[in-house]
Parts: C-alpha cells; sequence; structure tokens
C-alpha cells in the first residue's frame, strides 16, 4: 500500500445497512471499487474492514482508501463522479441500498514516513481523524510511533475543501454527512493482529503523548479486506 506516489486519497468509511447481508455489501463494493479505480483519477482502493465495530456513524465497520495520483489532488473525485464511466448503473442493483455511508471526503497529501528494511504485506491500518494544531505536531507522533516497530508506514493528509459536500444523493437516497476532520492520518502494519497494534503501540509509548492541541475527533484500527490496483 505506502509506496504510492499519492497526491491525496479519496476516504470513504461506511458500513452495511444489514448485517446479516456483508457478504452481498462486500460483493457490491468490490466490483464498484474495481471500476472506478480505472477511470484514470482514483488509481488503487484498499478496503479495511472491523468486525466488532458497531456499524453506527460513530464506528463504522468498513473504510475504503482510494489513492490520487493526479497533479491536483481536488480535481480526482469530481472527475470520477462526472466521467462517461462511471458506474451509476450498479446503484440499480439492490445490494447498493446494503452500502450506509458514514463519512467521505478527499485529503491533499501532505506528508509520509516510512521505516527502512523489509516488511510484509500490510495486514491493517489505524486510522485517525483530527483538527487543530500543525503538521509538524502530527509528524513527531508518527516518528515516535514507527519507532516501536508496530507500524512500518505513516501518511498525513489534509483535507481539501469541496463544494456541496453536506448532502448527497446515495442510492436513490439524501444523505448527509457530518462536517469531514482537517486531518486524516493512516498508519499502516504487517502485525498479524493488526486490530490490537494500536493499542500496543500507546503501551509501548507509555510516557509519551501527542500534542495536546490536536482535537482527535474519531479513530480506529480495521483489518486488510481487498485491493484494487489499477496499472498506471
Amino acid at each position: 500500500m505506502y509506496g504510492v506516489e499519492r497526491t491525496g486519497v479519496r476516504f470513504v468509511m461506511s458500513s452495511p445497512s444489514d448485517p446479516d447481508r456483508i457478504g452481498d455489501y462486500h460483493a457490491w463494493y468490490d466490483v464498484y471499487g474495481t471500476v472506478v479505480t480505472h477511470l484514470g483519477h482514483l488509481v488503487n482502493c484498499f478496503r479495511f474492514e472491523n468486525p466488532a465495530a458497531a456499524g453506527s456513524v460513530e464506528d463504522p465497520r468498513s473504510v475504503a482508501i482510494y489513492d490520487i495520483v493526479t497533479p491536483d489532488p481536488a480535481t480526482a473525485w469530481p472527475a470520477t463522479e462526472s466521467s462517461e464511466g462511471y458506474p451509476r448503473y450498479l446503484y440499480d442493483d439492490p445490494r447498493a441500498q446494503l452500502v450506509s455511508p458514514a463519512m467521505r471526503g478527499s485529503w491533499a497529501h501532505v506528508g509520509s514516513l516510512a521505516k527502512n528494511g523489509s516488511r510484509g504485506a500490510v495486514t491493517g491500518v489505524h486510522i485517525i481523524l483530527s483538527d487543530g494544531a500543525d503538521d509538524a505536531s502530527r509528524e513527531r507522533w508518527a516518528s515516535q510511533v514507527l519507532d516501536t516497530g508496530l507500524f512500518y508506514a505513516a501518511s498525513r493528509l489534509k483535507l481539501i475543501e469541496e463544494a456541496a459536500r453536506g448532502e448527497a444523493l446515495v442510492n436513490g437516497r439524501r444523505i448527509s454527512f457530518p462536517e469531514p476532520p482537517t486531518w486524516l492520518e493512516i498508519f499502516e502494519t504487517d502485525q498479524r493482529d493488526p486490530l490490537t497494534a494500536y493499542p500496543r503501540t500507546l503501551e509501548a509509548l507509555a510516557g509519551s503523548r501527542r500534542a495536546a492541541e490536536i482535537e482527535q475527533r474519531q479513530a480506529g484500527s480495521f483489518t486488510f479486506y481487498s485491493g484494487y490496483q489499477a496499472a498506471h
């Protein structure tokens, strides 16, 4: 996952509206993700889930991270959504009603850190959405997190202003989205149990704290589910 020369990411949090049909939810999303990553603006999609999550707006079950490589990352999602190839037909599939969005937005890449040496394939991520403070504060914390050896890469991204992101027509439903936080941090791990990697990191960093001015809005750990990579 780490290593793409991304200029930003499209980030979506969602849950299945019917947990008993999680297989259908994933099947629909797999098709959708494959199509949109071949339109030339979002080149990769990596999907993660936490089966223990409540499936609410505050505790969504799944996240999708689409890598943006266009020179101006602000243009990637509008160009994708307005493309002739955008798979609007997929919303006619009844399984589309299973996708219950919790938050979405586009963030521009600000900086990344990565550990030297070999690593395994990504097994999960820890996501932090926050406001306040500056990039330097987040970079210092990311460096400490990577020093524990439980994560091998950390990316810092800043929200791109988007018009009319408060409401959208999704699957024939009018959905209201919360205002996305300014900052998105993605920590990548190859640990066998990715859901415990961040709690173990905090134990290892006992006595160290993130900058007090960072206002955390939402955070969670997720295991790798699937990925689609377009040729580029």
